[in-house]
């Protein structure tokens, strides 16, 4: 099963959909946006990470980073982040336009 969490960060209602449908892979919006004033809007690295321990044997696939102006996390500061967390091999962080076969 592919699960698609959108524009969210981690919380309960995202935890609670997770654990109940267990998805093979999930899509996180992991841009880390923000408006001018206020929190995350999409995840961020400690986000993406939670997912990770949710789901320990599920792919996270983390989408739109530098799409717009206010997605302030970058792919390569994504990558290094979960790869010091030890989620390296866990999160897919595709190119613009790249397919994903699953």
């Amino acid at each position: 099963m592919v699960s698609i969490a959108g524009d969210t960060i981690w919380c309960p209602e995202v935890a609670t959909a997770i654990e109940q449908y267990q998805p093979a892979y999930i899509v996180v919006n992991a841009g880390a946006a923000q408006f001018l004033q206020g929190d995350l809007i999409t995840m961020g690295v400690a986000d993406v990470i939670h997912v990770c321990q949710a789901l320990p044997s599920t792919k996270v696939i983390a989408v739109h980073m530098e799409v717009v102006n206010h997605c302030l996390l970058r792919r390569d500061d994504l990558r290094a982040q979960v790869a010091a967390a030890s989620y390296a091999d866990q999160v897919l962080l595709p190119l613009d336009g790249e397919t994903i076969a699953v």
